[in-house]
This record gives C-alpha cells, structure tokens and sequence, in this order.
C-alpha cells in the first residue's frame, strides 16, 4: 500500500471523524487522502514548472511546457500545454513515430540495379541512407568508402557478364519529384540540414568539399567527395600563411555550379558540405563513372574523361511501372528502419524524417510520397490514437522541423510519445531512438545536472526556437515520464542559451517527481 502523509489541515479532520464516527469514518478519510496526495504533487510539480519560466531570462519568449506520467496518463505539469508553437526538429517526434506506425518495425528499404535489356534501371525507395558515409563507415571490418560503394556497384553488373549499355535509366517514382519543400529558407538551401529530397537520395544528397593550402595568395586544391569531376566549380578561394580556414560553398538554387569562397590556412579534416541538385540524375552519373571505370561501356562511353556524356535520364511518370518483370536484378542496397531512427532522433538529421514522411504518404496512398499526403496521413493517425482536437490543432508542413509552418503543442506532443511508448513491439524501440546524454544532439547538454533516471530526448533548434521533449526512464521499473518544453520568439544570445538551461531545469524537475515515485512505491513495497 502507497503511504500518504497529511498536511496540517487534514490532523484537524481527522481528530474530529474519529470523536464522530468513529473506525469505519477513518477508513474512508484515510482513502479519501491518499487520492488527493498525487493531485497535491502535481500542484507542487505545476508550481515549480511556473517558477522555472519566471526566472528563466528568456525574455519575452513564448513557452509551453506538458509533462505526463506514461504509466497513468496522468498530466503533472502543464503551462501553455494547449499552445501550438513551433516544434523545429521536435518535428521529428511524429514523423518518426508514424513511419513505425504504418511501415512496421521489420521495414527495410531497398535500392535496385536491374538489366531490363541493355538499360541499366536503377530503382529506388525512397532510402535516405543509401551511400551514407557515417553508416557505411560503421559496418564492421569493412572500411566502406562512399566510392568504395560505387566501385562494388559496378562490378557487380561487370561481373554479370554485362560490357555495354545503352543508357541508366533511375526510377525514382515512388516520392514526387517536388525535392525542396516551399517553405524552407531560400538562403540556406545550399546547407546540408536542408538537403532536396527524392525517391532515390546518395550520400545524404550532400557534396564534401575538402581543401589544402598551395602558395600564398594562391587558389587552394580541392577534392570532392564522391569524385565528381564534370561538376562546375569556381574556385575564388585563397591560402592564406596567417588564421583560420573560413571556406564556405555557394550553389545556386537548381544548379550543379558551386562557387568556393574564403580563406585556407590549412588541410581540411572535416569537409565543407553543401547541398546537391536533382539527386537521381547525379547518383546514375555517379554510377555511369564507376560502370566505365570497370570496364562497362555506357552509351558509346568508355573514357571516364568523357563521364558528362554517359547518357543519363529519370524515368517518366508514365513509363511502365512493372520492369521487374523483364529485370535481372545485379545489386541490392538495404537498409532496416531501426537504422534509419536511429540517424532520424538521435543525430537530427533532417533528410531522414524527410523519406520517412513521404514514404509513409506512397505506403498508404500507393502514388509518389509527397508532403502533403505523408501529412495527411500523420493527421489521421493523431486523431485515431491521441484524438481528434489533437490532430485538428496541429499543422503538418514537413517531417523535419525546418518549416517554421509547423504548429504543434507539447500537450500533443506528449500525449504522442505516452502513446508511442506503449505500442507493442515498436514502444522500446521508438524510445531509445532518441538521444541520450553524451550522444548525438545530446551530446554537449546535462554537463551541469546529471539525471539520475535514463533521458531519452530530441532536441530541436531553428532561428529563435529552442525545444526539447522526450522521456525520463527509471530503468529497473519501466516506469516513464514524457515532457516537452517548447521555447518560441527567442530574441537570440542569452535569452538563447538561458532556454537551454530552462530545458534541463524542466528535465531535473521530472528526474526529481520520477525518483521520488519510485523511491516510495518500493517502500511501500518493503523494498
């Protein structure tokens, strides 16, 4: 039996029911204050959520907070819950969670090299981590580059007998080809957090671009990662003998062109990375380069100094759809989905959420993924299993976070990740997809309160936005705390960084109610 302890109030009540009543009166008094002792907590818990904002110097930044007990649904903190705000990657949450919902949590994406005659058909899902260094780099004693890939591609078709064809032919119809949403920010479409989006992505549709010093005042060398060297580059950088390298990439919107800019002192390590066009097209002249450098002649070409000619074209919406009919299938590239929520929560990365919402929209409609019906089909499943006032006050842009048209409040949020939490078969995995302390987006947070439950959390930051939301976990019980604490209208430096802190405060005060809980249930318990 759970203890309970009275307030003052209550010994004055409780004398006068044992003068009148007597036993059977106590009984009830007694039950009657064990039921109020959680509505006192969560008052207190309410009360220290306010004095947290109060104090947080955010300025006049727009704050909403929602913290719920997993196990009872029960909400124990709520300040602007009802308030849709601007989630940023806190986005993530739902496409993430819808992916696993409808695609199951034995999904895996699958990207083809089919021979249909003398045409090489590529054919893709929609996989957002197809040629991913950071994942080909992770599979064990391997050592995967992302050319290494292309290489393997190859000759794989090579080693099929094949020595020439007429034209690749990429299939990228399951998403639409609408590769940039409309509401993204025009000036930053050259960065990798807005990456395009397409039915067949490579190489998490980026270009690195690595740079090392040759004489003052001289151009610098480059080297571009995939080898890419029909690409148009305009190199107006400079070495410099003093500071620090400052190279940054232009790309015009809807062009290949890239123009080099700034400063290079020194080798580059870590790659300046921009964005590429028309993904497809770029992946089956990838591919035509390494095809010619196996040997394989591709439409007449069979000089790799000759790679802008290979005949490369996307399929057109109307094209047969059943080639595989007629296919020899030479390669295949997969990917499970664990992997790709994994790259989704933990490391925010944007593209990911993006394939998840449009594939989600092709899974249920059976036409090309698109925004709007991976949203449509998100909407439906908010109102079908947190309700329909839920789904009706939220709005659904992208699947990332990088529209400032998404609304969403954390009473949603959270009502999502207690009801994500309880699936069966995808609760557990859903929950540690998320970032933990030390790792991923996580890993520069908590350096001065450690919580003393597990945290599993995604954050979530554009221009004047600040969110964090996820999950505090006391392991040995499974019992669960979901909270979202949503910064909005942020004015920058340190209202800024004061969010930051206001989210780990949120958090303690969790960790706090959460160990206290637990600390009594197992005394209760004769633990």
């Amino acid at each position: 039996m759970q203890t309970c302890r009275a307030v003052p109030p209550a010994d004055r009540l409780f004398d006068a029911c044992v003068r009148r009543a007597g036993l059977a009166a106590l009984l009830v008094l007694v039950t009657v204050l064990c039921w109020f002792a959680p509505i006192a907590r969560a008052q207190e818990l309410n009360g220290r959520v306010e004095r947290a904002i109060a104090t947080s110097k955010t300025g006049p930044a727009r704050i909403g907070v929602s913290i719920m007990d997993v196990g009872t649904g029960r909400r124990l903190a709520a300040v602007n819950a009802d308030t849709p705000l601007i989630p940023a990657s806190n986005q993530k949450l739902l496409s993430s969670g819808v992916a696993l919902l409808v695609l199951g949590p034995d999904f895996v994406f699958r990207t083809e090299i089919n021979l249909v005659g003398d045409r090489l058909v590529v054919k893709g899902s929609g996989d957002p981590a197809f040629g991913d260094p950071k994942l080909l780099g992770e599979i064990e004693g391997k050592q995967i580059t992302v050319d290494r890939l292309l290489g393997m591609l190859a000759q794989a078709v090579a080693s099929a007998g094949v020595t020439s064809l007429r034209e690749i032919a990429v299939d990228d119809r399951i998403f639409d080809r609408e590769f940039v949403h409309p509401s993204w920010p025009t000036a930053q479409l050259n960065r990798w957090y807005c990456a395009e989006v397409s039915g067949i992505n490579f190489h998490t549709n980026v270009l690195n671009v690595f740079v090392n010093p040759t004489s003052t005042g001289q151009a610098p060398g480059v080297r571009l990662q995939p080898e890419s060297p029909w690409l148009e580059i305009q190199n107006n950088a400079r070495t410099v003998a003093t500071g620090e390298n400052t190279t940054w990439v232009a790309r015009p919107t809807a062009t290949n062109r890239y123009t080099i800019h700034g400063d290079v002192r020194h080798t580059s390590q870590v790659p300046v990375e921009v964005t590429v066009h028309d993904v497809p097209l770029y992946f089956g002249r990838l591919l035509g380069q390494s095809l010619v450098g196996a040997g394989v002649v591709v439409g007449g070409v069979g000089d790799r100094s000759r790679v802008a000619e290979i005949p490369v074209r996307r399929m057109a919406s109307d094209e047969p759809a059943n080639v595989e009919e007629r296919a020899r299938t030479l390669a295949v590239v997969t990917t499970h989905l664990s992997d790709i929520l994994a790259r989704c929560n933990s490391d925010s990365q944007n593209l990911y959420a993006e394939a998840l919402i449009k594939r989600v929209g092709h899974e249920v409609t059976g036409e090309p993924g698109s925004w709007a019906s991976g949203a449509a089909v998100l909407r439906m499943e908010l109102s079908e299993k947190i309700g329909p006032a839920f789904a009706s006050s939220t709005v659904i842009a992208d699947g990332s976070g990088m529209s400032r048209e998404n609304k969403v409040s954390p009473d949603t949020l959270v009502r999502w990740l207690g009801m994500m939490a309880k699936q069966p078969r995808i609760g557990d995995e859903f929950v540690r997809s998320l970032a933990t302390v030390g790792s991923g987006t996580l890993t520069r947070r908590f350096r001065e309160y450690k919580p003393r439950n597990s945290l599993f959390a995604k954050s979530g930051a554009i221009d004047g936005v600040r969110c964090l939301s996820g999950y505090v976990v006391h392991e040995p019980t499974g019992r669960a705390v979901a909270f979202s604490v949503m910064c909005n209208d942020l004015a920058g430096g340190d209202p800024t960084l004061n969010a930051l802190k206001l989210h780990e405060q949120i958090v303690q005060i969790a960790d706090d109610w959460l160990t206290t809980q637990t600390a009594e249930s197992s005394t209760a318990l004769g633990g």
